[in-house]
């Protein structure tokens, strides 16, 4: 039992994007409708400035996650849900899509 802990331990220590996945964020601009996302940063800011680089000028962070699953829906009208704190991608999204309402489908997610 030792053996395994001190293993473990050493993995955390030398590994450390193994046993941490990290964080995520969804940026979207409901005027444009724009969006982007980050995944897998060592911090809450440092995925937040991935997303908002990645959808573009005007757009807000609409969530974010630490070693979860978030997601944005999105329909033609610029209505917009989102899911967070799931553990997979397809609940997230479903969370998403419920939370949009009728025409939406999935536009961004994040997990860990």
């Amino acid at each position: 039992m030792k053996v395994i802990c001190c293993a473990a331990l050493i993995a955390i220590v030398a590994f450390p994007g193994v046993s941490l996945a990290g964080w995520g964020a969804i940026a979207y601009n409901s005027s444009t409708g724009a969006s982007g996302e980050g995944h897998g940063y060592p911090s809450r800011a440092a995925a937040q400035n991935a997303a908002l680089s990645a959808c573009g000028g005007g757009c807000r962070i609409i969530n974010w996650e630490q070693n979860t699953c978030i997601a944005l829906a999105t329909n033609s009208s610029r209505a917009w849900g989102e899911g967070h704190g799931y553990a997979t991608q397809a609940a997230a999204v479903s969370a998403a899509i419920s939370a949009c309402g009728r025409g939406c489908s999935w536009r961004e997610w994040a997990c860990r």
